[in-house]
């Protein structure tokens, strides 16, 4: 049987190259998954050690769904179920008023999750917001009005399946296509589609899909995209779909991978729980080359690390298990510099030289990341709650999203600038 979580699904989560050929990104600008980058790094943000709980800018309700936000051009971009619709609402950063709402029918019916919401952040790009649903439907609408561009059921064209949580993994941009992880038939693993108009631009790999979003990898003078599936990891050429390089990746069984890999140059980091643990490669070569694994430094079960420095700072073990703790770990071998056996599972942001980790239990801390030992700068509790979903932090504001029902929640904007 699947492991008994409301989680996965959840966060899930369930670094496009933002050149000349998309919007713009804006000194504090989140547009996608994890950041500008898709490393949980906050460009540009410093956070500084508060001495009472931070201030709410505003609230808002919010429905169904695991999905966090996005946040560009003075703009909030929310992705959650109401009754039978999933809907995208545009959200001002300043008071939280809704600017404008698209909505298309949504079609999940669940999984080993009571909750049948959306779990993938919206991605901006050259003035489109791309949003991807629960059952693996794809939409374009205008970031300005909102207005639809094009829709395409992708799981459904593709006889994908919905595994244990429904479709979780944010699709990519990179340059002039949107790449997302379909696990469809005949080869239909990713799937690759105009941004402009939605057609399908070339389909690889029979792999299922899996929750962790994919990022791009610069290798030599060529950009790729690197994406975990469900038993693999793939690198494929953006342009026409071809696989370069592919390794072994997973566990059959009640199993997933969510975490979203970490890159540095050719270097990758995949990370999974269930026996699978870590394992870092250099993408150079082919196939690519082992720097160190191991199935107990880091075994994520859906939260990414983050890589301050020479140090990742990872959750790893089991929510449902109750094992989750916080660990900084050397990225040059793995080494464990320190652990903190106890912590919790937990959503960790990079801002400069600190970190803010957004508890699942609504614990908010930031720490410093310090390779020496678990330093605590500060911490406050958020109202009352269930925190899955990924937080996003832009020009000082940090956006958090509660659960408080299988069909009910509330994003909270909360004031971390000094």
């Amino acid at each position: 049987m699947p492991p008994p979580l409301p989680l996965l699904a959840l966060s899930l989560l369930c670094f496009a190259f933002f050149g000349s050929w998309q919007t713009p990104v804006r000194g504090g600008d989140w547009p996608q998954v994890l950041g500008p980058q898709r490393d949980g790094h906050a460009e540009g943000e410093t956070v500084a050690p508060w001495r009472q709980p931070p201030a709410i800018r505003w609230r808002a309700e919010c429905g169904a769904g695991y999905s966090g936000v996005a946040v560009a051009s003075g703009k909030v971009l929310l992705w959650h179920r109401l009754g039978d619709e999933e809907v995208l609402d545009c959200l001002s950063v300043k008071e939280g008023q809704r600017l404008w709402r698209a909505a298309f029918p949504a079609i999940y019916r669940g999984g080993v999750d009571a909750d049948r919401g959306p779990r993938c952040v919206p991605v901006v790009a050259d003035q489109r917001v791309f949003v991807y649903g629960a059952a693996g439907d794809l939409h374009a609408v205008a970031l300005a009005d909102g207005k639809t561009l094009w829709s395409r059921q992708l799981r459904t064209d593709y006889r994908g399946d919905d595994g244990y949580f429904g479709a979780g993994s944010t699709p990519i941009v990179v340059e002039d296509r949107v790449i997302a992880a379909v696990g469809g038939e005949a080869g239909a693993g990713l799937v690759a589609v105009d941004a402009a108009t939605g057609q399908t631009l070339w389909t690889a790999t029979d792999q299922e899909a899996a929750y962790a979003s994919p990022v791009t990898a610069r290798v030599g003078e060529k950009t790729y995209v690197v994406a975990v599936l469900r038993m693999a990891t793939v690198m494929v050429d953006p342009a026409s779909g071809e696989i370069v390089r592919q390794f072994d990746f997973g566990r059959r069984g009640p199993t997933v991978n969510a975490a979203t890999p970490l890159v540095d140059g050719s270097e990758l980091l995949v990370t999974a729980a269930y026996g699978v643990g870590c394992r870092k490669v250099d993408l150079a070569d082919s196939p690519p080359t082992p720097l160190w694994e191991s199935t107990d430094v880091i075994s994520s079960q859906y939260a990414s690390p983050v890589r301050v420095g020479g140090w990742l700072y990872a959750i790893s073990g089991r929510e449902d298990l109750g094992d989750a703790g916080l660990k900084c770990v050397s990225w040059s071998d793995g080494a464990t510099a320190w652990e903190q056996p106890d912590y919790g599972t937990a959503h960790l942001i990079a801002a400069g030289e600190r970190i803010v980790a957004q508890r699942v239990d609504g614990q908010l801390d930031l720490l410093a990341a310090n390779p020496e030992r678990l330093e605590r700068l500060a911490t406050a509790e958020l109202p009352a709650g269930v925190y899955r979903s990924l937080p996003a932090l832009s020009d000082g504001v940090l956006y958090c999203r509660r659960t408080q029902s299988a069909t009910s929640g509330e994003l909270i904007a909360l004031e971390l600038a000094p």
